[in-house]
């Protein structure tokens, strides 16, 4: 099991096993080179043994303080000091550690399994129970690979997955295959009975008060310590250099910090010019004298990785960008790079989405407006654009939440129309269901949360762990590379979501208080240049090609989605008019497309 995530561990292996207890590691090596370094890692007397994948950054503040307690080191890893910790404070280690990671940890003496992922999800942690098994892995290819375990579609989560282009923590698409939600743990006792908790939650104590320049010298010192603390590696590392301003702050920072040239990576979409940032990443290279690699894909490059898309994400992802990230990751590889810092998690933190502007201006001015003018505009809306109106806006008009994630495809009228009516799909929560379920938490321990409050929660727990973060970590580990994330240094994110709605949003102007922090550190056609999408969309690789690729899949596993969907609404929405393609349509059909690469690779090719 454990050789089948190889490439998430390609220097080192091993093994332990305790009787009807057994921990496999495959080895990224990051810290501390020497065999001292190698996993299942146990203490001093081999009662506490840990498998552990991530990065601890305060390790060594917290390893001086446990030797003062007379803990002795055989290794300079921060794997051992997560040990020693929970030598000290049990489950309560969770609150001293400042990093992204997920661990077990078997404590022989107390018989007990101790399991837990970081606080935004940056890793990823997979489980199964049962009466007679606990199984977890980094990965579900692994699980899958116990003998116990049989191969099971949750006909139930496609509805959510329909929604918003991943499955909703704690489910997975894989019936009795769950994942632990980003910071939680779960604990197994000696009667195998399983308790999950949660330890941290993005939600803000309350806002602070404050001066801007005051916030703007606190967000420099914030986003410069979370990059320096992610460059402790005993091996190269480098950036991914898109262009926008996120990731060249972290080239701007790391510039500073390092004697020699950074080395960052770039891909650009062939024929994608409206997504291409390519010139961008150039010009800041210049500016901070990089050492840059560029790369340009196009569609037989998409075409390469099709057949091991599933393999690597494990459950279908709906985000285009996987197949351009994972040339990033191949590219940073080839160039002796096994550590990369990325940009993810800031548009959530401060308002750089458009979708989260465009929400405010519709809770703004059209939400408050009487019911019968509401439903008459938006009638007229839709006589004009067919059925293309936003769902907000049809939201709005019925007085519901307007905002149900930054992903979200399929409406709840559309579901309905492809799903088969025989299709078994009772019990199923309705994915506005999940959406208020989220809400109603937030709300019931911060009720003077506003709607930007909300925006950012929602994808805080659903799109930015399950989807943006699995793909920076799937993509990345499949070429044996590791990301790391600066931007979800969990103290920047909970000073960000402490600071009032005016310091991200204002004059119709999104990031608007970190744009301002880095203005005389980056130039400013970085800082203040449109936010694109990265690498482009879907819509770029819909050529002939593509068609007969999608059509061929289609025909391959139709005997396997024709369980739930109906075919021919099925097929009538994977018919690429170019009259009907847009960004949101596009990304409709490439849903359906991994979704069927993903029901291909695991259920005909077992």
């Amino acid at each position: 099991m454990s050789r089948e995530l190889s490439h998430r561990g390609p220097d080192d292996e091993g093994v332990c096993v305790w009787g009807n207890i057994g921990f496999g590691h495959r080895r990224l090596s990051i810290i501390d080179l020497s065999e001292r370094g190698r996993q299942p890692m146990s203490n001093e007397d081999g009662t506490v043994w840990i498998t552990y994948n991530g990065e601890i950054y305060n390790h060594l503040a917290l390893r001086e303080e446990l030797q003062k307690k007379g803990h002795l080191y055989r290794s300079q890893t921060d794997t051992e000091t997560i040990i020693h910790l929970y030598e000290e404070e049990g489950t309560g280690c969770l609150e001293y550690l400042d990093g992204e990671f997920a661990f077990s940890i078997w404590d022989a003496n107390k018989k007990t399994l101790f399991c837990a992922r970081d606080r935004l999800g940056t890793k990823p942690f997979y489980y199964y129970a049962s009466e007679r098994n606990f199984i977890f892995a980094s990965e579900i290819k692994a699980i899958l690979l116990h003998p116990d375990i049989r191969r099971q579609v949750d006909a139930r989560v496609l509805s959510h997955y329909l929604s918003f282009s991943v499955s909703p923590a704690p489910f997975t698409l894989f019936k009795g295959i769950f994942k632990l939600e980003a910071g939680h743990y779960l604990s197994v006792d000696r009667d195998g009975r399983v308790i999950k908790k949660q330890y941290w939650d993005a939600i803000p104590k309350g806002k602070i008060s404050c001066g801007e320049e005051e916030v703007v010298e606190n967000i420099r010192v914030k986003v410069r310590e979370a990059i320096a603390k992610r460059m402790m590696s005993d091996v190269p590392l480098g950036v991914f250099l898109s262009g926008g301003i996120d990731s060249s702050a972290n080239l701007a920072f790391m510039s500073r910090l390092m004697d020699k040239p950074v080395k960052t990576f770039n891909v650009a979409v062939k024929e994608s010019f409206a997504y291409d940032e390519s010139n961008f990443a150039e010009s800041v290279s210049r500016e901070f004298h990089s050492e840059h690699y560029s790369l340009n894909i196009k569609f037989e490059d998409f075409r390469g990785v099709f057949d091991s898309l599933a393999y690597y994400t494990d459950e279908p992802l709906g985000d285009y960008a996987c197949i351009p990230n994972f040339y990033l990751a191949k590219l940073a590889r080839e160039k002796g790079v096994p550590v990369i810092q990325v940009g993810e998690g800031n548009d959530e933190l401060f308002c750089g989405y458009p979708i989260y502007a465009a929400m405010l201006k519709l809770e703004r001015f059209f939400y408050p407006l009487p019911c019968f003018i509401k439903n008459s505009l938006f009638r007229i809306l839709k006589s004009i654009q067919g059925n293309s109106p936003h769902y907000s806006i049809l939201q709005a008009a019925k007085n519901q939440e307007i905002f149900l994630g930054s992903s979200y495809l399929f409406s709840k009228e559309e579901k309905e129309d492809m799903f088969n009516a025989s299709a078994n799909l009772s019990g199923l929560e309705p994915s506005e269901d999940y959406v208020s379920g989220v809400y109603r938490n937030l709300l019931n321990k911060f009720p003077q949360a506003g709607l930007l409050d909300k925006m950012i929660y929602l994808d805080l727990k659903l799109r930015l762990p399950e989807l943006l973060l699995m793909r920076a970590d799937k993509m990345t580990m499949a070429n044996s590379v590791e990301a790391r994330l600066p931007y979800l240094d969990y103290q920047l994110v909970e000073y960000a979501l402490s600071l009032p709605d005016k310091f991200k949003y204002r004059h119709a102007q999104g990031k608007y208080i970190f744009k301002k922090s880095l203005s005389g550190i980056l130039p400013p056609e970085v800082v203040f240049q449109a936010k694109k999408g990265f690498a482009g969309n879907p819509v770029n690789i819909f050529n002939r090609d593509f068609r007969q690729y999608l059509a061929g899949l289609s025909k391959d596993t139709e005997p396997l989605w024709a369980e739930w969907f109906n075919p021919a609404v099925m097929k009538e929405r994977l018919t690429l008019a170019p009259e009907k393609i847009n960004f949101r349509e596009g990304a409709k059909v490439w849903s359906l497309f991994v979704l069927m690469l993903w029901l291909k690779r695991f259920f005909l090719n077992k």
